[in-house]
């Protein structure tokens, strides 16, 4: 939680900056319409990763984790503006991972004894409608489909000695909802071609996966869950 009241602050100030800087350049040109145009970019994010499960030695296994971390590569395409919104698609191919904080055996909490931790390689299609303000500030909503590999890395106690080292990989799904701020027409950025036709995202992202089948080193077999809440900032620049 502290980490989580962390960064929401510094999004707080971010956004806030945005805002200021917004507020500098309206006295200079309008923000004009998106042409459209390929576009390359990435994406980081920290990760809130729920609670995944597994059976061994006869026993019930509830892992909990500490804040994870997930980065990503990205290359899409925007149609332009259409209206009120401006779509655009991407595919995206990532890596998360997620320290162990604590098993529970059967109820009982293991504590400092927990190790192992939990990784991801995600691949999806992603889709976004953009909604242009007229401003530097620019919303989206959407999301992706694609697949997840989930590695339940070197998982044990220091009483039950590692009892899974197993990955899958099922069908995934994440929802988005952000803003992006066009740097380029940020007054103090807009001398430097660093930033040109680059956008800064801030948003949220849920990502779930379902049914992971995982079997521990003595053989025994379960399934398990993938559900997590992110987040995310990244960088697109527009080709």
């Amino acid at each position: 939680m502290k980490s989580l009241l962390k960064f929401t602050g510094v999004l707080a100030l971010l956004a806030s900056s945005a805002s200021a800087a917004d507020l500098a350049v309206q006295n200079e040109p309008v923000v004009v319409a998106n042409p459209g145009g390929f576009y390359l970019g990435t994406l980081s994010s920290l990760t809130f990763l729920d609670d995944t499960d597994f059976s061994a030695v006869g026993s019930g296994f509830n892992t909990d984790y500490d804040l994870g971390t997930y980065s990503a590569l990205r290359a899409g395409y925007s149609f332009g503006s259409y209206g009120f919104v401006s779509p655009r698609l991407e595919l995206e191919i990532g890596y998360g991972r997620a320290d162990v904080d604590e098993h529970t055996v059967d109820g009982i909490g293991a504590g400092g004894g927990s190790f192992g931790s939990a990784s991801t390689i995600q691949g999806y299609v992603n889709g976004y409608l953009d909604v242009p303000t007229g401003t530097a500030v620019t919303p989206y909503l959407g999301g992706g489909v694609g697949a997840m590999n989930l590695k339940l890395r070197r998982q044990g106690t220091s009483g039950t000695g590692v009892q899974m080292n197993d990955d899958d990989t099922k069908f995934a799904y994440h929802l988005d909802a952000g803003v992006g701020i066009d740097l380029s027409t940020i007054s103090f950025l807009r001398d430097t071609n660093l930033f040109t036709n680059t956008t800064f995202d801030i948003g949220y992202r849920y990502t779930a996966a379902n049914d992971f089948d995982f079997t521990a080193n003595d053989g025994t077999t379960s399934s398990t869950d993938f559900n997590s809440h992110a987040v995310t900032v990244g960088f697109r620049r527009q080709f």
